[in-house]
């Protein structure tokens, strides 16, 4: 009998031990199914988050850097028309057998606006030659859209024939003899930029000073070309570059300058 009960408890503990396991077994499996099914994807779902943030961030990062690199690819490539140049007659001396013609110059804002009333002047040969002081500045400043150096700067100083003498040539700053900064980027009483044109050669020979101000190069610049008459010729500065003088497109300078 107390064999049979021995036997009975030994069948009961085993019983219990295998509703244990399976209880167990059963908690486990619905354990990781709920790790599988919602803590695993929510673990998931919060890594993809990051990685789309992380990602958003450099994507913001580069397109900053793009917008930054098309706005100063932009400024170097903006030509400011300064000056129209039209030539209204054309002939020889009788006398001395020497070429000559005539040409009416008008100084424009970087709207291509008249800003003076047009200049008459007769010149000796077949080339036309136009002078000019010009300040360029460093590269970041016009990647910057800096303010005040954000493009070149120039002021027209005279204008000659070949057969000219130069210093018989004709001057095109007649303001009192002061620098007019009308082709500036800002108000031609800009602080700035008249400190540059009063010290123009001073801040030429002076490397350190131009440095302070942003300057890589400040320097005269002579442009020419063979003209013909009829012809319009237009003067453009490069916002990180020197002058350009070139024949114009006559829509653009026809309602400004027309012909006859």
């Amino acid at each position: 009998m107390s064999k049979t009960m021995e036997n009975v408890k030994t069948v009961n503990s085993f019983l219990r031990t295998l509703v244990l396991i399976g209880f167990l077994g059963g908690f486990g499996y619905l354990g990781f199914l709920g790790y599988t099914n919602f803590i695993q994807p929510g673990l998931q779902a919060e890594r993809i988050k990051q990685e789309l943030a992380q990602l958003q961030v450099r994507y913001d990062e580069q397109g900053r850097e793009l917008t930054k690199t098309k706005t100063a690819l932009k400024l170097v490539k903006v030509d400011h028309r300064r000056a129209l140049i039209k030539v209204v007659d054309k002939g020889v001396d009788e006398e001395t057998a020497e070429p000559w013609f005539v040409v009416e110059f008008l100084e424009v804002d970087k709207e291509g606006l008249p800003i003076s009333e047009a200049r008459e002047f007769r010149l000796r040969g077949t080339l036309m030659f136009v002078d000019s002081w010009v300040v360029k500045f460093e590269d970041k400043y016009i990647e910057q859209a800096d303010e005040l150096r954000s493009a070149s700067l120039c002021v027209f100083k005279s204008i000659w024939g070949d057969l000219d003498e130069r210093s018989g040539g004709h001057r095109l700053d007649t303001n009192d003899g002061k620098v007019n900064t009308a082709y500036g980027t800002l108000d031609p009483k800009n602080d700035f930029e008249q400190q540059i044109w009063d010290d123009f050669w001073a801040l030429a020979n002076d490397p350190l000073r131009q440095q302070e101000l942003g300057i890589r190069g400040n320097h005269g610049q002579v442009n020419y070309l063979q003209v013909e008459p009829g012809m319009v010729y237009e003067v453009d500065l490069r916002a990180s570059d020197g002058l350009t003088l070139k024949a114009a497109q006559e829509t653009n300078t026809s309602a400004i300058m027309p012909s006859g």
